[in-house]
């Protein structure tokens, strides 16, 4: 349900682009230190935009260094010093990878209830060594407990086949919001939740539209086949996706232009670019891939 948060980096200036990669590296290699060497290859680019966004709330601001890495081993690249945000998002994304993971070996059949059940050992190692080393981040205990409901909620949806997208998405969203708004207080507790709710929205909607076929071919719950049947999405009902998809982003919109970042014009840049294009362009492609093809 993920890979879907990313920038459009040909629009992006160097020195955004340069900083946007220093903090996944710098993710990638506090996940090696927080959840283990091989956590590393779940790295996606949505915890990454995560980071930035609590970076923006809480006013921390990782100082950059250059460093080889094993996948780069002949030039330095920058990467983001380890830092309390960078530790939580690694921590989280274990959490939650390890919970999505359970919920694919019980929902999904064949190979992926397969590969589930084989990567459940390495995922089970990463939450606990996540619950043990980011024990002085918070209650971590409580954010997995929020995770957890939340997957069970959508698990019941599912199992009920409700013929609604409103109602799985708004789970989704506030699974997003509890993770992204979790150990903040005040005004940046507020707009993390208002952000984490809508942005966890479009990640659902956008993700069910991308699995429709599959979604039907294999007989699985999607909220779009139980409203539309097998027959699909004409072009109405696409451009009417695409504007609830605007929507969300347009909710969230008032929380973003909110957050301090003046000081930062590398961050301010690559959430402007990630909001405004990368998210655009990503659902375009989902809900129109013919046109994407011909570009």
């Amino acid at each position: 349900m993920f890979g879907y948060i990313r920038a459009h980096r040909p629009e992006l200036k160097l020195r955004e682009d340069e900083y946007y990669r220093a903090v996944y590296c710098g993710l990638c290699r506090t996940m090696g230190k927080c959840t283990g060497q091989c956590s590393r290859m779940t790295l996606s680019y949505d915890f990454t935009f995560l980071a930035l966004v609590r970076m923006a709330l809480s006013g921390e601001r990782p100082k950059l260094e250059k460093r080889r890495c094993a996948v780069h081993p002949l030039k330095k690249r920058s990467m983001a010093n380890p830092s309390p945000e960078l530790e939580y998002c690694a921590v989280a994304a274990a959490i939650l990878g390890y919970y999505k993971l359970m919920d694919d070996k019980n929902d999904e059949k064949g190979a992926k209830r397969l590969r589930a059940k084989l990567l459940r050992p390495a995922f089970s190692s990463f939450r606990k060594k996540a619950l043990r080393r980011g024990a002085h981040l918070g209650d971590l205990k409580a954010l997995e407990n929020k995770v957890i409901r939340s997957l069970d909620e959508l698990a019941r949806i599912e199992e009920q086949k409700l013929p609604s997208v409103d109602i799985p998405a708004d789970t989704f969203g506030r699974l997003m919001s509890d993770i992204l708004s979790f150990g903040l207080e005040g005004t940046a507790f507020k707009l993390a939740t208002d952000i984490g709710r809508h942005l966890g929205r479009w990640i659902y909607i956008v993700d069910a539209v991308d699995d429709f076929d599959e979604d039907v071919k294999k007989t699985r719950y999607n909220p779009f086949s139980c409203l539309y049947g097998v027959s699909g999405f004409t072009p109405e009902r696409r451009d009417a996706v695409k504007v609830a998809l605007l929507n969300e982003l347009c909710e969230a919109e008032g929380a973003f232009d909110l957050l301090d970042i003046t000081d930062s014009p590398d961050i301010t840049g690559i959430i402007d670019n990630i909001r405004y294009i990368g998210l655009p362009t990503v659902a375009d492609g989902v809900l129109f891939p013919a046109a994407k093809c011909k570009t």
